[in-house]
């Protein structure tokens, strides 16, 4: 029998009760107490110190500036890089570990422009469906009159339309190019980077294709109501948050996984070699097994197969109620499997219902292996590619520590000498999102319209809310480093520089110079690059002394130099 829980009948006085208690804690969440000290003012220099000692040296004031602005920004910008002078580097790494203090508002008020960011999951779910509705009709009506199907999605850029599959069709890819916009602006204009980039992380981490069913209409409440609040909280209220999501529900099917029917015992008269009726639903593994590979424990975190089967078991029930309508979590009893389950070596008694779920969340949340795996992630996006043993210790002392506090690990990575070392700078290659922000920041580019950029992230191989697999994008320098990628970087770099890009204005006025060198130098300085490789200043230098007239230097500098090899890193 299936069958959801009765609702108490309450008093308005009740819910307004409940309803307060329901915003102070929200308000709570928001500006979460911090649980370990702020970074000393003389802690990056001192840590900088340490790693210095012996050979390489230790990173010069100007470099620890640039080095802290390329990891905890989408890049250095005029703003902050006078910011980070007037208040000391520790003291704006403490502003960016407490976004809800930054005054955000003009972006805000640009934000307020997109629908999709204002509306309910129910209002977009239901604007999806009956446009799906409405073009099978259109679909029938075309093929009945000339046996043809509707016109194709010309209008629709083929650069964003693509990666969605079927699913791009209106409105759906209008909320992703929303969203898309959104994140641009946000990457490009907020006062708040750190957020940024950790919404960044933690979506991937926790990701979700757009292009699956609705989930187009489902990833603003995702987005901004499950992973951005929890971004700078503590990892397993964020698991929590996003275990109990319609959009990571239905993306990795849960919300279908059931405790299978048993076998319907033979009809009168039927033949003993006919087959039995197969039930109709059953266990789906899909959500458990990334649950226990990528959100907590990792790949080698220690679990097996008879684990993943026993978690699906413990999430049966966790499903979705009017997923077409207004789609909320709802546990639904006739669908769990009541019996006894047993998750890395604890026992799950039997008869509990939902609190089988929630039971192996805290176990997940509270083991070793997720301690570890998370450290290494958050390692691997603001160290290196393969994080020092050392560091990763830290971080992961630092979540058991303080049950996984993610303000604390940040710290911890930030008061390191491992973030402080040589080997660290430059150690990271640019995604092409984190390019194009950067490009844009570092130039003080006007961004009027955030639809080009979006395309060009597109372009250079990261449309944005497109990736497939439960992985996400993964944050390694070999998925950005192909040949093709290189050559988009430097075809975005020269359209931003022209002022081909829509909605997009720079002025290069302030790079003309009477020299091809000094031009290179001026512009090199305004983007924030390292020292250039004679291989590469030679080259450089060749194409400029080519540019006629010499106005148009300027720009060939800023295309040139996105697409140099010592520009893709960070």
């Amino acid at each position: 029998m299936n069958f959801t829980y009765a609702r108490p009948v309450v008093s308005s006085s009740m819910m307004r009760v409940a309803l307060l208690l329901l915003l102070l804690a929200a308000c709570a969440r928001g500006v979460r107490k911090d649980v370990t000290k702020a970074i000393a003012s003389e802690a990056p220099a001192a840590a900088a110190q340490r790693a210095g000692i012996g050979d390489p040296p230790a990173l010069t004031h100007a470099e620890m500036i640039e080095h802290v602005l390329s990891r905890v920004s989408y890049g250095p910008s005029v703003a902050d890089r006078a910011r980070i002078e007037r208040i000391g580097i520790a003291a704006f790494l403490e502003e960016q570990l407490h976004p809800e203090e930054l005054d955000d508002s003009a972006l805000e008020q640009r934000l307020a422009s997109y629908d999709v960011l204002q509306k309910g999951s129910d209002t977009l779910v239901q604007e999806l469906v009956a446009e799906r509705k409405e073009r099978q009709l259109e679909r029938r009506r075309e093929e009945m009159m000339n046996g043809a199907p509707p016109p194709p999605l010309d209008v629709i850029p083929e650069d964003l339309r693509k990666p969605l599959g079927k699913a791009a069709r209106r409105p759906g890819y209008d909320f992703v190019a929303q969203l898309s916009q959104a994140k641009l602006l946000r990457a490009v204009t907020s006062r708040r980077q750190l957020l940024e980039e950790l919404a960044d992380f933690w979506f991937n981490h926790f990701n979700v294709f757009a292009g699956k069913e609705q989930e187009s209409a489902l990833l603003p409440d995702y987005e901004e109501r499950v992973l951005r609040p929890n971004a700078l909280g503590s990892f397993p209220e964020l698991l929590e948050a996003t275990a109990h999501s319609p959009a990571m529900l239905i993306y990795l099917d849960n919300w279908r996984s059931a405790a299978p029917l048993p076998s319907l015992p033979p009809r009168l008269g039927q033949k003993s070699d006919e087959a039995p009726k197969k039930p109709k639903r059953g266990l789906n593994e899909n959500y458990a097994r990334e649950l226990l590979e990528l959100h907590t424990l990792g790949v080698d975190g220690g679990y097996t197969q008879t684990d993943v089967i026993e978690v699906a078991r413990c999430f049966t029930g966790w499903t979705v109620e009017q997923p077409q309508r207004d789609p909320r979590f709802v546990f639904r009893p006739g669908l769990h499997d009541f019996g006894e389950k047993h998750v890395l070596g604890r026992l799950i008694p039997a008869g509990q219902g939902e609190e089988d779920g929630e039971q192996v969340l805290r176990i997940l949340s509270e083991h070793p292996s997720t301690a570890r795996s998370i450290a290494k992630k958050l390692a691997r996006r603001f160290v290196s590619d393969e994080p020092p043993e050392s560091l990763v210790l830290k971080v992961s002392q630092a979540y058991t520590r303080t049950r996984g506090d993610v303000r604390t690990m940040l710290r911890a990575i930030f008061e390191s000498p491992e973030f402080w070392s040589r080997g660290a700078l430059r150690a990271k290659v640019r995604s092409p999102l984190e390019l194009v922000a950067a490009a844009v920041r570092g130039l003080d580019a006007t961004v009027v319209e955030p639809m080009a950029l979006a395309r060009a992230v597109a372009r250079i191989g990261e449309p944005l809310y497109a990736a497939q697999p439960p992985t996400g994008y993964p944050d390694l320098a070999q998925t950005w480093l192909g040949s093709g990628a290189l050559l988009a970087r430097i075809d975005f770099g020269l359209q931003l520089a022209n002022g081909q890009l829509e909605g997009v204005k720079v002025d290069l006025s302030r790079l003309a110079a009477s020299a091809p060198e000094a031009v290179l130098q001026r512009t090199a300085a305004e983007l924030g690059a390292p020292e250039l490789s004679e291989k590469t200043r030679a080259s450089i230098l060749d194409q400029l002394q080519k540019a006629k007239p010499t106005a148009l230097q300027g720009a060939r500098a800023v295309g040139l130099l996105l697409g140099a090899p010592e520009l893709q890193r960070r």
